[in-house]
């Protein structure tokens, strides 16, 4: 195997940076480093059709997880290990005939102006031309830099050329803020920040992550990281995100030019029913206040089921470049299955079709453990991830390594994968591990993890991060809308709190479902909002990750209009806030229904958002996933939506096999549904003359009723020739505002334009049935649809 060192005659911060004898004694030591990587490495050199790629060579750090000694690490992953130095590391370049470069050898400091001795997060510009990267420089490092949850403070960006030459700092040691309002502990530990995994921006900044914006996110004292953007040059640099927990590994979108980022998805305060005020024990902070219960004390909360409302993982979220326009990328919202396991996503690479090669790992808070996970594939927009290769979620009944003592979330695999990078022609290159020792090699796959091929791998240490160094087409432009610079530091617990500026906040409609067969759970039930609340938490004087201090602060209370809708709410900008709805009782109200149909959630945000000075938030829904909705263009369109989620269902019978549960026909699912969870008469009774009826919390303008039928299939060949629809003002009127026949009812859904009536009760009458389902002839409906709007005096 052919090696060459690119010797880099650069300068440190403007100065010189070395004499000839120590230009000739780095060299003559880069090439015997050379020389010890082309004896150690395996590598593909069969493999000819691949781009060149930039990728990093790092030692394998020791402890890789908690629960398991024999677990090593993947450097680089979460705040596990994002920080951990893992050197010497290497920056190094596979060309197309199998040829490796060396452009910075952290085992040879003195070989490089800065005296790197690890690097990380290598990312190619859109001319292919430059590399920005992470690196840590020689120092005195402590056990802890090299273990979990390290924070050296030495972490910087650098940027070098692809051939090697004009290696030079872009982020610095430059953070001037006084952190003694933080308190001396939290003061002294917030010292040291470090800045990683850069991006190059369409108009030539850098994105990239950072602990410079001092705070401890919500799990493990975890130093909070967020996004920041800076100039080539290295000025200008700002903030733009306001995150509680985290904002990791970001990403430009390329059909858009918006960045995508793996955020911290983390809310250690739950909703409490009750507003009594029980301090803690130990005179720090609360254990329930404010309508609020801190998660260890999550029996105070009286809203559940607990395991639906608490989160404590990384999602994508896409955001302007200038950090407004928050909202999820990709992923569902619990229905059915585990939710959380299809929202984790940890950094990756976008496909020239714009859907997303990215990491999972089975640890999803990522502070317990790094790596031990695989390789997943999404599409843009809500749906689940297709698995590619490795392990690619926590489904019950796999294997434990150990399982005295249980090694949790690190299962046996013959494979682990990580770190995967979307080439042109659609195949993927990524790092994968046949060991829980986690010794990455770098091998090319399809898009589907087949026909995996080895591409470069030294024994001992971990190939990762693996990047295509050739030009490519520069994503739209997206200008700021908001040059608002954020301060450096969280405002004082007593306020003011604006002092970075203030967006409003507009929730359209707060009922507003997604579509039929879209996985996100279904709004609240039309009606049940009467106050929205506003908390903002952000770090004061707490060390750690503490649940009961640094309590939320209740901003102030808006009230939920008939419509759903609130008024425009002005709120501080570039800080951690969530919101809470709460019914007319002052309780929570639930979402999803609450039944084995449909996953229960409640009206309390688990996690925090923000806005950024300037912008108006226009939102839709008030549950998980909502910001996967797109929202109406105009308020007016926002104000209709499906509310039949939000209606109780009555019949004249009911197929014993569902057990009394009826909600298959309001859980808007048909396609992706379960067929046993579909509305079925009672076995043994006539269809024709069977009845089922949605009724209203309140009155509700109906402007159309959609039915669908139950989609045909080997066991299903049912279909509803006539079906009556009638439409009451009161669940107790004796004749119907409005009645039609119609039919055949198809699976695709047959509308019936109602006329914006205002009604509450909606009753659909079997007059013709033909088929059978599973061999008993009975009527059976999939979803029904009740697009209507609110009504005002309703409540």
């Amino acid at each position: 195997m052919d090696v060459e060192f690119v010797f880099l005659p650069s300068l440190r911060d403007g100065r010189a940076g070395m004499t000839q004898v120590e230009v000739r004694l780095s060299r003559w030591m880069a090439t015997a480093a050379a020389l010890v990587i082309a004896l150690t490495a395996t590598a593909g050199q069969g493999v000819t059709d691949v781009p060149p790629l930039v990728f990093v060579s790092r030692a394998i750090p020791s402890e890789g997880t908690v629960y398991l000694a024999a677990g090593r690490s993947l450097p680089g992953v979460g705040p596990f290990a994002r920080f951990t130095v893992a050197s010497p590391g290497r920056l190094l370049v596979r060309e197309p005939d199998g040829r490796i470069r060396v452009l910075v050898d952290g085992a040879e400091p003195a070989s490089n102006a800065f005296r790197l001795v690890d690097v990380n997060a290598p990312d190619v510009s859109f001319d292919g031309q430059r590399i920005v990267f992470a690196g840590a420089p020689d120092a005195e490092y402590r056990d802890d830099d090299r273990g979990r949850l390290a924070n050296p403070g030495t972490w910087r960006l650098y940027v070098i050329n692809v051939d090697g030459t004009g290696l030079r700092q872009l982020t610095h040691s430059d953070r001037a803020v006084d952190l003694s309002r933080l308190g001396p502990r939290a003061a002294a530990d917030f010292e040291r920040y470090d800045d990683t995994d850069p991006a190059w921006l369409p108009d030539g900044r850098v994105v990239f992550s950072s602990t410079r914006w001092p705070a401890y996110g919500q799990y493990s004292a975890a130093h909070t990281t967020q996004l920041f953007v800076v100039r080539e040059d290295g000025t200008g640099m700002r903030r733009i995100t306001g995150e509680r927990s985290g904002a990791d590994r970001p990403l430009v979108d390329p059909l858009t030019g918006r960045i995508v980022y793996s955020r911290w998805w983390r809310n250690h305060r739950l909703a409490a029913q009750a507003f009594d005020t029980i301090p803690s024990p130990d005179g720090f902070g609360y254990r329930r206040h404010l309508g609020l219960a801190a998660a260890v004390d999550a029996e105070l909360s009286g809203v559940g089921p607990i395991e639906n409302i608490v989160r404590n993982s990384w999602h994508l979220v896409t955001i302007r470049p200038d950090g407004g326009d928050l909202k999820l990328f990709a992923g569902v919202s619990g229905l059915f299955d585990d939710g959380e396991d299809d929202n984790h996503a940890y950094g990756g690479s976008f496909a020239a079709d714009g859907s997303v090669f990215t990491s999972f790992f089975p640890m999803r808070n990522l502070t317990e453990a790094a790596g031990f996970g695989g390789v997943r594939h999404y599409a843009r927009g809500p749906g689940r991830p297709a698995p590619v290769m490795g392990v690619t979620s926590n489904a019950i009944g796999q294997p434990f390594v150990s399982e005295s003592p249980r090694s949790y979330a690190v299962y046996r695999s013959p494979v682990y994968a990580a770190e995967p990078e979307a080439l042109p022609d659609g195949r993927i290159v990524l790092s994968r591990a046949s060991s829980v020792a986690q010794d990455y090699g770098l091998y090319l796959a399809g898009a589907d993890g087949s026909a995996a091929t080895l591409l470069y791998d030294v024994p001992g240490r971990s190939e990762l991060r693996a990047c295509v160094v050739a030009p490519r087409p520069v994503p739209p432009i997206v200008p700021d809308a908001s040059a608002r610079v954020p301060g450096g530091l969280p405002p004082e617990a007593g306020g003011p709190y604006d002092v970075d500026g203030t967006f409003v906040f507009d929730a359209l409609n707060v009922y507003f479902n997604a579509p039929v067969d879209v996985p996100i759970i279904n709004a609240p039930a039309v009606g049940s909002a009467e106050t929205m609340r506003f908390y903002l938490d952000h770090q004061r004087t707490a060390v750690g990750s503490a649940d009961r201090e640094d309590w939320p602060i209740l901003l102030g209370t808006a009230t939920v209009r008939p419509d759903g809708s609130i008024p425009p709410t002005a709120l501080p900008a570039h800080l951690p806030l969530f919101e809470q709805v709460r019914d007319r009782a002052g309780r929570v109200p639930m979402t999803g229904r609450g039944s084995r149909r449909a996953a229960s959630g409640a009206t309390h945000v688990a996690g925090l958002n923000y806005g950024v000075a300037g912008e108006r938030v226009r939102c839709v829904g008030c549950h998980a996933g909502h910001s996967l909705i797109a929202v109406p263009p105009t308020d007016e369109e926002a104000r209709w939506t499906n509310l039949a989620p939000g209606a109780s269902i009555t019949q004249s019978s009911l197929d014993p096999s569902l057990d009394g549960v009826a909600d298959g026909l309001v859980d808007r699912r048909v396609h992706t549904g379960r067929p046993e969870w579909f509305w079925r008469s009672e076995p043994g009774q006539s269809p024709n003359g069977q009845w089922v009826a949605l009724t209203f919390p309140q009155p509700v303008r109906v402007r159309t009723v959609r039915l669908h039928g139950a989609p045909p299939s080997a066991s299903v060949s049912t279909e509803v020739q006539q079906l009556r629809v009638s439409v009451f003002a009161t669940p107790s009127s004796a004749q119907p505002v409005f009645s039609t026949i119609v039919g055949p009812v198809s699976d695709a859904g047959t509308e019936v334009a109602v006329g914006d009536l205002v009604a509450q009760h909606i009753r659909l009458e079997f007059l013709g049935v033909t088929g059978t389902t599973r061999a008993q002839y009975i009527a059976t409906l999939a979803e029904v649809e009740v697009v209507a709007r609110a009504e005002a005096g309703g409540r």
